[in-house]
């Protein structure tokens, strides 16, 4: 089972609109920094939510609108859940529960990306009827334990600026085969941030990626993974110090590719190795700026952005 609903009342309440309470997201959305803002101006917040950002995008060609609100609706008494911070609502069109697996996992992603972590819980997912709580969606997303601790990150973020063209950009692909999207495989755990397992994952969306911003250059079979990796440092240039030299860093990752992948060596894992934590953290940030660059972002955009 990959997910389900429970309904507040007997039988099958009718709703029509997804709530999604995220940490990470109010981090992105920078809940605590607009909270204060908000306070400040004699909002009372206590009385009734706040929209913050409105943002459409677009899933399996319907046309959807990402509402994002501080605040409590003083209507409905206790029912109301103090213990969230921001909420995501979002409006169906099918009220179907695919259609809210879709949309859960499209912003799972978003968080995935926008903050380069692969865990990534919602605290809640609620389902409503207009303002009114019907019931709760449940699916392996979601998590008691969900909690994020890098709003300090998003302190001078333009959530307007890069959200929405990130969100496009990731619901262009929901389901489990990605062919347009952002790749997120290689994204970082704590146990696994040294792993062969995800360097090689890293070189997968290195490699997806590549073929996205220089197709010609992906289909040249003289094109090695060698020469793709220098293309692409050449493109960002500051990602290399002054005493690395471009040709020898590409050798070695390709090096240690052919080994892992061709059975020459077999690795545990690369906590004792300097020299490829350089290299993966080298990835992370070069794969970042790539997707940027596919998802259609300036220079000055993409230098800009924060990189973690």
């Amino acid at each position: 089972m990959r997910c389900y609903t429970i309904y507040r009342f007997e039988g099958d309440e009718k709703y029509n609109t997804i709530g999604l309470q995220s940490p990470f997201l109010d981090d992105v959305f920078r809940y605590q920094y607009n909270y204060i803002d908000l306070v400040r101006q004699g909002v009372n917040l206590s009385l009734e939510p706040k929209e913050i950002y409105k943002i459409p995008f677009s899933m399996h060609e319907n046309q959807y609108e990402l509402s994002y609100y501080i605040g409590y609706n003083n209507k409905i008494g206790l029912i109301e859940d103090y213990e969230k911070k921001g909420e995501i609502k979002v409006a169906l069109h099918f009220f179907s529960i695919q259609e809210c697996l879709d949309i859960s996992t499209v912003l799972y992603r978003l968080a995935m990306f926008m903050t380069s972590q692969a865990k990534v819980p919602f605290k809640r997912i609620s389902l409503y009827r207009g303002d009114d709580v019907v019931g709760w969606f449940y699916c392996p997303m979601v998590s008691k334990d969900a909690a994020a601790g890098n709003a300090v990150l998003f302190y001078q973020f333009d959530v307007m600026k890069y959200v929405p063209a990130i969100l496009n950009n990731i619901a262009l692909d929901s389901g489990n085969r990605i062919t347009k999207s952002l790749p997120l495989g290689h994204l970082r755990e704590f146990e696994l941030m040294f792993s062969p397992q995800r360097f090689i994952e890293q070189i997968m969306s290195f490699e997806y990626l590549f073929a996205k911003i220089e197709p010609q250059r992906a289909q040249d079979s003289r094109f090695s993974l060698k020469n793709e990796l220098k293309f692409a440092f050449n493109l960002f240039p500051e990602l290399l110090s002054n005493n690395e030299n471009v040709d020898d860093v590409c050798k070695e990752i390709k090096e240690l590719r052919r080994t892992i992948t061709h059975g020459y060596a077999y690795y545990y894992d690369f906590k004792m190795d300097t020299n490829v934590e350089h290299y993966i953290f080298l990835l992370d940030k070069l794969i970042i700026k790539m997707s940027l660059k596919w998802v259609g972002f300036s220079e000055n955009d993409i230098s800009e952005f924060r990189i973690l």
